[in-house]
């Protein structure tokens, strides 16, 4: 969004010239020079800073004026004001006055919305969604809404609305879980792909394979609709609508290439032969005050894996895992330190791209309708929007449950390889950590990445808050 309003600006600026050389006696004219665009942070302060005058300037400007000719002279010699340029320059002064308060806004309703999902762990609590046309945050409750919802500050221009809702979000956590936990004990085709809530959180949104439904010219020995509607609704325990899909998650393990000390987030990291597949996650500090980096447990088999950055230099060993959260804790080798930042922008950005490294603040949980990035060693840096929240997925011999995102325009927004990386929003030029990047699903071509490799339209990620409580860490900021 800063390099549009960048570009408007330019355009604004040559647009003032114009009309200042047309407004002002040839004699006078002076010529407009623009400067090299160097990295964000230098940009934003040359934007915001005042001209200061040079000596030769400043003398001009004296000569200019000594010798200024009378106004009726002036008014003689200066030629009148073009009405087309006047309206091109109020019209680009406009749009980016538009454009910086929907930054504002932005930034408003993403701070609002981390208040609310803080919330999360209070009985009742459904679910956020955040609507940034409307500069609306939406927080669902089951029941009576606690004090807490009435006491968040809402900025002036931001409406809160609170809707009550049949079910909780650990209700339908429960139904998923029993679903997805029931498909594996029995050791039945994967039929249930996804459970998510649905939009009003009265029961599940349950993907299923395409093939295990008779009426869609499924496989022999599959059901109908009905039947399956009926059979899933009675082991959920919860009202369930089923929806037809022709894909399943599937893993993302797969410079950034070559990170060193302190190590960043979005890095590669490789197996002890060197060979790429996964990426570097946030940067924590344990409980017991340990630097620790996360990643994806789908990315090792043991505690004790060694793992080497993307060149083969050994970047640490694998301290802890949880398979639940499909996440692992990686202890860095000696004398090595980890980084409160992430690598951002594509693949191949060198240092001076505007959007190569973010520093990280906080973690939040995420809300539906909530623009996020993630950025993974392979394909790079993605920005997209929350589509759904506590999703249910099998993930090795486990349920998972996190959060699912795609782009509008169903481009890539994962890859294999990228598994493991940050997930996050950017406000005001700082990363928010959201989650880890876990899985993807639609594949498609990927085109330009660091390796070769399968892309995705949907990533799928575990919810930060949730891999920080499991190690009662922090994110290191």
């Amino acid at each position: 969004m800063r390099r549009s309003s960048t570009v408007r600006h330019a355009i604004l600026v040559w647009a003032i010239a114009l009309a200042a050389a047309l407004a002002v006696p040839a004699a006078a004219s002076t010529s407009v020079v623009s400067q090299p665009e160097t990295n964000k942070g230098e940009q934003i302060a040359a934007e915001n800073r005042t001209a200061t005058p040079s000596a030769s300037d400043q003398a001009a400007s004296y000569q200019w004026t000594a010798n200024q000719p009378a106004k009726d002279q002036v008014a003689a010699d200066q030629p009148a004001k073009d009405p087309v340029v006047d309206r091109r320059v109020a019209d680009l002064a406009a749009d980016e006055r538009v454009e910086d308060q929907a930054v504002i806004a932005q930034s408003q309703i993403d701070q609002v919305a981390a208040t609310a999902t803080a919330l999360t762990d209070l009985p009742g609590y459904a679910g956020v969604v955040v609507d940034y046309d409307a500069a609306t945050v939406t927080v669902s409750w089951k029941g009576q809404a606690p004090p807490e919802i009435s006491a968040l500050t809402v900025p002036e221009g931001v409406t809160l609305d609170v809707r009550q809702t049949a079910l909780s979000e650990a209700d339908l956590r429960a139904a998923s879980t029993r679903l997805l936990d029931g498909q594996r004990a029995a050791s039945t085709p994967a039929v249930v792909l996804t459970a998510l809530p649905a939009e009003n959180y009265a029961g599940l949104v349950v993907e299923v394979s395409r093939d295990s439904v008779v009426a869609s010219g499924g496989a022999p020995g599959a059901e109908s609709a009905v039947s399956l509607t009926q059979r899933l609704q009675r082991v959920a325990g919860v009202p369930v609508r089923i929806k037809l899909i022709d894909h399943q998650v599937e893993s993302t393990a797969g410079t950034r290439f070559d990170d060193q000390t302190p190590w960043h987030a979005g890095g590669a990291i490789a197996g002890r032969d060197g060979t790429d597949y996964c990426s570097t996650g946030f940067a924590v500090v344990t409980g017991a005050g340990y630097d620790r980096i996360v990643t994806a447990a789908h990315c090792n088999q043991t505690v004790g894996s060694i793992v080497r950055d993307g060149a083969g230099q050994r970047l640490g060993t694998v301290s802890n895992r949880a398979l639940g959260l499909d996440a692992q804790l990686i202890e860095p080798v000696r004398d090595s330190t980890t980084s409160s930042a992430v690598f951002g922008g594509p693949w191949d950005a060198s240092p001076t791209h505007p959007r190569y490294r973010f520093p990280v603040a906080t973690v939040q949980r995420p809300a539906v309708g909530q623009e996020i990035c993630s950025s993974g060693a392979v394909t790079g840096e993605h920005c997209a929007t929350v589509r759904a929240t506590d999703i249910a997925w099998t993930c090795g011999e486990q349920t998972c449950h996190g959060f699912r995102a795609s782009r509008d325009d169903g481009g890539v927004v994962v890859g294999g390889g990228d598994s493991g990386g940050p997930m996050y929003t950017v406000i005001n030029g700082v990363a928010h950590a959201l989650g880890m990047v876990d899985g993807g699903s639609d594949q498609r071509p990927c085109g330009r990445t660091s390796l070769p490799t399968q892309c995705f339209t949907y990533v799928y990620g575990i919810p930060m808050v949730d891999i920080l409580n499991q190690w009662s860490a922090t994110i290191r900021s």
